[in-house]
């Protein structure tokens, strides 16, 4: 019977949809693409998938042949064997006057003659020593650890994309606050210039305007060349050409989402993480191939039958009679090769033993620096909010004093790229925020999980 890899949740739900016909990557593309749809976009990319998908496949046909080595083997075989034509030799004996005998070779054509050969065979091992039940358990933990492959995959896919829908839109932000900057500066620099030419400004004011918006249009191409990077992965990911993509999402947590404790998720991630799950297979396997090894000694015992007929004319099976036979092969002498493969297994499983302890610790150090990750993304999401409301407030105050006449040109440029820098680092802490949690669930291995506690359309 066929296994499939674990699919809960959200992974069903999109492999649904996909089978169902109702998803058009070019009319996605047209119409706005969400992160729930761009998810469903990579997982219709076979590029992404594939190639863990027929390794399950292939792990299930080794599984199927490791349970039919265990049964008997039926063929029907015939062959036909022709000999002749060809020529002997007869010896004829002629008397000889003298009373004796003289040998006249003679020549003589033998036609040729057919057989047909025709049999129902069959072989079925009778003892293995073992080796045909460790050779179906190893072939089963290969079938899982293809499966927990393949279910890695797909938990890195969705990260991926996550990572690379919201680079877009930190992109596409960064892009709209700056030329939300570049107007708001032209606008500043016609009305310097109108109060040059009525006396009320200095030229000095001017230029100061002029390379503050020169500096914008700088930032503006650069935040438009990190887009461009941005959709190229994207839509690589996606399966479909460069372009620009319209995004429909603004993904965030829900309003009710509670970083759990930094214990409780360090166990979470012990029983989770693929590469731990994934080592305590090949510890299993490892463990498995240990057995068969320490049954080198141990004799195979295999019958062999037949149920065979000859016919000079076609295939028969007519006056067919059985034949049976054992055989059995014992090895008393390998030169040390066995206990070699024994130390060779030993050596493999105590070596896998300690990668996994050793993966153990690297993965909750991995998972503190997550957690300290998401904290100090928290905390700067507050402070920047903070700073963005003061930042306004500021800008506020002196266009109010420029327009009376009591700030000066500088202080109002500089207010406005404060509030500007204010505005920058508010969007990057949102996303950084929304990315640092992402990464914390990635590594506890509940990538899906994180998914569903995504607000798709905040």
């Amino acid at each position: 019977m066929k296994r499939r890899p674990k699919m809960t949740g959200l992974f069903i739900v999109l492999l649904m949809m996909i089978g169902y016909g109702g998803f058009q990557p070019a009319q996605a593309a047209e119409e706005g693409i969400s992160l729930t749809e761009a998810i469903r976009m990579a997982l219709a990319n076979p590029y992404n998938l594939g190639a863990y998908g027929a390794g399950v496949t292939e792990a299930e046909a080794q599984v199927a042949q490791a349970d039919a080595a265990r049964w008997p083997a039926v063929s029907l075989s015939t062959n036909y064997t022709k000999v002749g034509p060809y020529t002997t030799i007869e010896m004829n004996y002629l008397p000889d006057p003298s009373g004796g005998f003289n040998v006249l070779p003679t020549p003589k054509k033998v036609d040729g003659t057919g057989t047909y050969s025709t049999g129902i065979n069959f072989q079925f091992p009778l003892y293995m020593g073992g080796k045909l039940t460790a050779a179906a358990d190893l072939a089963q933990l290969g079938l899982d650890g293809a499966e927990l492959n393949y279910q890695t995959a797909y938990e890195n896919l969705v990260y991926q994309i996550v990572q690379a829908y919201v680079g877009v839109l930190k992109a596409d932000g960064m892009l709209a606050l700056t030329r939300d900057q570049i107007k708001l500066l032209s606008e500043h620099q016609r009305l310097i210039e109108t109060n040059l030419n009525l006396g009320y400004a200095t030229q000095s004011d001017l230029m100061e305007t002029k390379i503050r918006l020169t500096q914008a249009e700088l930032g503006a191409v650069r935040a438009e060349h990190g887009k461009k990077l941005a959709l190229e992965n994207l839509c690589t990911l996606l399966g479909i050409p460069p372009q620009d993509l319209v995004l429909t999402s603004k993904p965030a947590l829900a309003a009710e989402h509670e970083l759990p404790e930094l214990e409780t998720v360090i166990r979470r991630a012990e029983t989770n993480r693929p590469e731990l799950r994934n080592l305590a297979l090949a510890v299993r396997s490892a463990e498995a191939n240990l057995e068969l090894a320490r049954g080198y000694w141990k004799p195979n015992l295999v019958m062999i039958g037949a149920y065979e007929a000859q016919n000079p004319d076609h295939p028969s099976l007519k006056d067919a009679v059985w034949r049976f036979t054992l055989n059995l092969d014992w090895k008393f002498f390998d030169a040390g090769a066995g206990k070699a493969g024994v130390q060779q297994a030993e050596a493999n499983l105590e070596k896998l033993r300690f990668q996994l302890a050793q993966t153990k610790d690297l993965i909750q150090l991995e998972v503190r620096q997550k957690y300290l990750a998401v904290t100090e993304a928290a905390q700067v999401l507050s402070l920047t909010k903070l700073s963005l409301s003061q930042a306004e407030e500021n800008y506020m105050l002196q266009k109010a004093k420029f327009e009376l006449g009591v700030a000066t040109n500088l202080e109002l440029l500089t207010a406005q790229n404060t509030l500007n820098a204010a505005r920058n680092d508010y969007l990057n802490a949102e996303y950084d925020y929304f990315l640092a949690v992402a990464a914390l669930y990635h590594a506890l291995g509940e990538t899906e999980d994180f998914m569903l506690e995504v607000r798709d359309d905040a």
